[in-house]
């Protein structure tokens, strides 16, 4: 009796080891990989079942691609969005929220990608003059810049801050995080401490240890791509609200330059002026897209009498979100309010920058106007005045 009872309990067992060894049991292995793998990363079982479906559908041998190839992610995204609108299910909310997970991934991937690409390792590597940001935390973030760089830390100028009265701040032995952009690179962050230095005591400089562990700052928790979208702007009043709301009327006319679900860079005639709030509408994949938010820096041409204006915008509705991945791929955890600041001035450190090559270019390039305009092209010249429209 006891060995019939072993041979219904191993026979079975033989049985599925006999056929995980032949082709088909390897397929059922690897599926079944692939169901754990989506689970890992956040899909829901639903959902990972017609993935893979798709996945099969577009002749993927190794399903379980989907979940770190950008290449194979994007096949198979294209295809879920042709078979909903043959479908007509595009804008059903099961589908909506699917595409949304995808698009939360595939923007996973790219910034993890940007992460790993090399630049920077040490802060000795930093340049003299190179503008920083410090972040002295619970205090605010300062502006300062490098004035020497010795073996063993980084001399700075005193810092200052329009807000705080960096003079009142003991800053020896205080730990600070360094933000700077890197011209024709990125942004960088590391953590360090102000070392006293008493050959430099009262003057007004400040001595950073040294780090060897620089990472990239990624503010943005998307990726933008380039395009060349008309779009209708409008101006709102201090006292109205912020809404992305369907505007009847005809607003200025401007150029998008580039897009992201989170904002834009867009071309206008006119010198804009930063912190204004603005609306956007345009068309995507015909689908209307409303964006409300904040210019947040610009930078102006006065050859053209165009600026170029960052523009960042407000949550978009999943339909509009979805739409605008969508054209953006044929996203990092939330940070503490003072460190976006951080990186963001940084970033504005690198459009400065830049607009001062610009006019070192210019300099050396004065024999030849067109290279002056060629960035802004001969698209905005029927651009109206964003001067004029205040």
């Amino acid at each position: 009796m006891t060995i019939l009872y072993l041979a219904f309990i191993f026979l079975p067992l033989l049985a599925i080891v006999a056929l995980l060894m032949t082709e088909k049991g390897a397929a059922i292995k690897q599926y079944i990989h692939f169901v754990a793998t989506g689970l890992d990363s956040g899909f829901h079982l639903k959902q990972i079942l017609f993935l893979g479906k798709i996945g099969k559908a577009c002749g993927l041998e190794n399903l379980t691609t989907l979940f770190w190839s950008v290449q194979e992610l994007d096949r198979c995204t294209a295809e879920i969005v042709r078979r909903s609108r043959q479908t007509a299910t595009e804008n059903d909310p099961e589908t909506q929220a699917f595409l949304s997970n995808l698009y939360t991934y595939r923007t996973k991937i790219e910034l993890d990608n940007a992460k790993k690409r090399r630049g920077l390792d040490s802060s000795r590597d930093m340049v003299v003059h190179q503008k920083i940001r410090i972040l002295l935390r619970g205090v605010g973030v300062f502006s300062s810049k490098v004035v020497r760089i010795t073996s063993k830390t980084l001399v700075i100028d005193f810092p200052s801050s329009p807000k705080i009265a960096a003079t009142s701040i003991d800053w020896t032995k205080k730990p600070v995080s360094i933000y700077f952009w890197r011209h024709d690179d990125a942004g960088y962050v590391f953590d360090s401490v102000v070392v006293p230095d008493p050959v430099s005591a009262g003057k007004a400089v400040l001595h950073i240890a040294h780090s060897n562990s620089l990472i990239r700052s990624q503010k943005r928790k998307s990726i933008r791509v380039k395009c060349s979208i008309y779009a209708q702007m409008y101006l709102v009043k201090p006292d109205e609200a912020l809404e992305s709301v369907l505007e009847p009327e005809p607003g200025m006319k401007c150029l998008l330059e580039d897009i992201s679900e989170d904002g834009a860079m867009i071309i206008i005639g006119g010198k804009a002026v930063k912190d204004m709030r603005i609306k956007l509408q345009f068309m995507i994949h015909d689908v209307l897209i409303v964006m409300a938010g904040v210019i947040r820096a610009v930078e102006f041409n006065p050859d053209t009498n165009q600026s170029r204006i960052h523009f960042e915008c407000g949550e978009l509705n999943p339909r509009m979100k979805n739409a605008v991945l969508t054209f953006v791929y044929n996203v990092l955890p939330e940070e503490e309010k003072e460190e976006l600041d951080a990186i963001r001035l940084t970033e504005e450190d690198g459009i400065a920058d830049a607009q001062e090559a610009d006019v070192t270019g210019k300099e050396h390039h004065h024999a030849n106007p067109a290279h002056q305009v060629e960035e802004m092209d001969e698209l905005a010249p029927d651009l109206p005045d964003f001067a004029g429209k205040q």
